[in-house]
């Protein structure tokens, strides 16, 4: 695979709220599995809220054309929002979490049966408003055939 590089002045914007605070994020994340199981992709969870500036200055640099077509190529990327730590903390416990989350944005990629390829790194992104664009290429191109944790499973239903 060759590694996209861009240009170290690449223009972005932080994106307001990222988050559908309406969206049924049980239902989402299901239709995600589905959708990544026929596509040959993985699934990409950003879990954070409005009021937190790493995401959406994460969410900023996943939107920058060249890097969102390389993330849409390989990944079913899902935003879900967990307000304070007070919102959609049953999909929190669901993706592992069981004692909650411990910062946001909190980033999981999954294979689309369910084996976890991330989460010793899953915080790495509660520092984006420290980082560059380049950074979110490198953070998930590697994930993109990395090997899954065989120990580390979510549960999945695979609906459309």
């Amino acid at each position: 695979m060759t590694s996209l590089t861009l240009p170290a002045d690449t223009a972005f914007s932080e994106i307001a709220n990222p988050y559908d605070d309406a969206l049924n994020a049980q239902a989402a994340l299901d239709a995600a599995f589905a959708c990544a199981l026929e596509g040959g992709r993985r699934v990409l969870i950003t879990l954070g809220g409005a009021w937190c500036p790493d995401c959406r200055v994460l969410a900023g640099m996943m939107a920058i054309p060249a890097i969102n077509s390389l993330l849409d190529a390989h990944f079913e990327t899902l935003s879900i929002s967990i307000g304070r730590y007070d919102v959609n903390q049953d999909l929190v416990a669901r993706l592992g979490f069981e004692n909650g989350l411990e910062g946001s944005p909190t980033v999981l990629v999954i294979t689309a049966d369910g084996l976890v390829v991330n989460r010793a790194s899953s915080a790495f992104w509660r520092t984006a408003r420290d980082l560059g664009p380049q950074a979110v290429v490198d953070y998930f191109e590697p994930l993109i055939t990395a090997a899954p944790d065989a120990a580390d499973r979510v549960p999945v239903q695979h609906k459309s």
